[in-house]
C-alpha cells in the first residue's frame, strides 16, 4: 500500500514538474494572461497582467515627460540593484497613482510631474552626497492597500529597505467593477502558502483570474451612497497594519502619509464621469467615504506608534497642490510639498540612529 502510495505522489511529482517546464518553455502562462490594456486609455497603457499583483508597470512604457520610461521591473524610476551597496540606506514608496505620479491637469490633458519619490531623493542628493540615500517608488495607478500588500512581500522587502513610506486610501473605497472586495490572506502560513505557489509559473496560470475590469469604466451596478467597495475599511485597516508589522520585522522603519483630498470645484463638478465610475452618487459622498478611510489611517498609525505624516494641512508656498478638477493627484507642487516633509521626518530618524551626521 505505502509502495503504491509512493509511486502516485512520484508520478503526480513528475507530471508537475514536465508541466512546469512545458509552461516556461512555451510561455503559456503569459500567452494565456494576455495584454488586455494594450489598447485601452492612455493611463491603463502604463499596465501589464501580474498573476500575484494583478497588474504592475509596463517595462519600457514612456511617460509623458520627456526621454522617461518605466524600467524594467515596472517601476517609475531608475534601475537599481536588488542588492543594496554598504553604507548606503533605502527608502521604498508604496502607493497608488499618487505615488507614480499622474494627474488630471485638463479636460483632456494629462501629466506625468516628477513623483515625490524621486524629489526626496534629490533632496537627500543635495544635502548628504549623491548615493547615500536611494529612494525606489513602486507606486503603481490603480493600486488599493491590497496590492500594496503584495508589491511589499514580492518586491520590495527583498530590496531590504530601510524605510517603508504608505500611501494609500484613495482606490480602496471605489466601487468594486466584479461586485466584491479583494482580501489578502489573514495569517502569515498563508501568505507563505500563496507566495511558495505563485513561485511556480503553472500554478500561477491556474489561480490567475484576470485584470478586473469594466465596461466603459463604469461600476456593474447603480451608483449608491455606500458602495461594495474594492476593499472593506476592515481589510484596509489591516493591509496597512500588515504592511507596517512586515517592514518591522525585516528592520525597515514604516511611515505614513495621508493622502488629502482637494476641494470639490465647479470645475470638478463638471467631470461627471469621474464621480460615475467611483461609484458614489454625488461628490459629497465620495469625499465623506474617503475622510472615513483617511480616519481609519491615522488610527492605525496611532495603534501602531508610527509617523503619520500630514502633507496638507499647512500648504507651504502658495498652497497649489490639486489640479482644480483632480482633488486625489497631486500636482508638481504637491509632490514637493510631500518630499519636503518626508525629507525632514527620515533625516531625523537617521540623525538619531547615527546612520548620517546633520547636513
Amino acid at each position: 500500500m505505502l509502495r503504491k502510495v509512493g509511486k502516485a505522489l512520484i508520478s503526480l511529482v513528475l507530471t508537475l514538474l514536465l508541466l512546469e517546464g512545458f509552461v516556461r518553455l512555451t510561455d503559456l502562462d503569459r500567452r494565456r494572461m494576455g495584454d488586455p490594456f494594450a489598447n485601452a486609455e492612455w493611463a491603463l497603457r502604463y499596465s501589464v497582467p501580474d498573476p500575484y499583483l494583478q497588474w504592475r508597470g509596463r517595462p519600457g512604457m514612456e511617460l509623458l515627460r520627456p526621454a522617461e520610461f518605466v524600467n524594467a521591473r515596472g517601476l517609475r524610476g531608475p534601475e537599481r540593484p536588488r542588492r543594496k551597496a554598504a553604507g548606503v540606506e533605502r527608502v521604498a514608496v508604496l502607493g497608488d497613482s499618487c505615488s507614480f505620479g499622474i494627474i488630471t491637469s485638463g479636460p483632456t490633458r494629462h501629466e506625468t510631474p516628477r513623483p515625490y519619490a524621486e524629489l526626496l531623493e534629490e533632496l537627500f542628493a543635495k544635502n548628504l552626497g549623491a548615493g547615500k540615500v536611494e529612494v525606489i517608488n513602486y507606486g503603481m495607478i490603480g493600486y488599493t492597500s491590497y496590492n500594496g500588500l503584495r508589491m511589499l512581500r514580492r518586491e520590495a522587502i527583498p530590496d531590504d529597505p530601510d524605510f517603508v513610506v504608505i500611501r494609500f486610501g484613495w482606490n480602496d473605497h471605489l466601487a468594486s467593477i466584479v461586485g466584491h472586495p479583494f482580501r489578502n490572506p489573514r495569517h502569515a502560513w498563508q501568505e507563505e502558502l500563496l507566495d511558495l505557489a505563485y513561485r511556480s509559473r503553472l500554478l500561477g496560470m491556474l489561480m490567475y483570474r484576470g485584470i478586473p475590469t469594466g465596461s466603459a469604466g463604469a461600476p456593474p451596478s447603480p451608483a449608491s451612497a455606500h458602495p461594495t467597495p474594492w476593499v472593506t475599511p476592515e481589510d484596509y485597516a489591516w493591509n496597512l497594519s500588515r504592511m507596517i508589522d512586515l517592514a518591522r520585522s525585516h528592520g525597515a522603519q514604516p511611515i505614513l502619509l495621508d493622502a488629502p483630498a482637494g476641494p470639490i470645484t465647479p470645475e470638478l463638478r463638471k467631470r461627471e464621469q469621474f464621480f460615475r465610475v467611483s461609484g458614489y452618487e454625488t461628490p459629497e459622498q465620495f469625499m465623506a467615504a474617503h475622510a472615513r478611510y483617511q480616519a481609519i489611517t491615522a488610527r492605525v498609525a496611532a495603534e501602531k506608534q508610527v509617523p503619520l505624516i500630514r502633507t496638507a494641512d499647512k500648504l507651504e508656498g502658495n498652497g497649489a497642490y490639486f489640479s482644480p478638477i483632480d482633488p486625489a493627484h497631486p500636482n508638481a507642487e504637491g509632490h514637493a510639498v510631500i518630499a519636503r516633509r518626508l525629507y525632514v521626518s527620515i533625516l531625523e530618524s537617521l540623525m538619531r540612529s547615527g546612520a548620517v551626521s546633520a547636513p
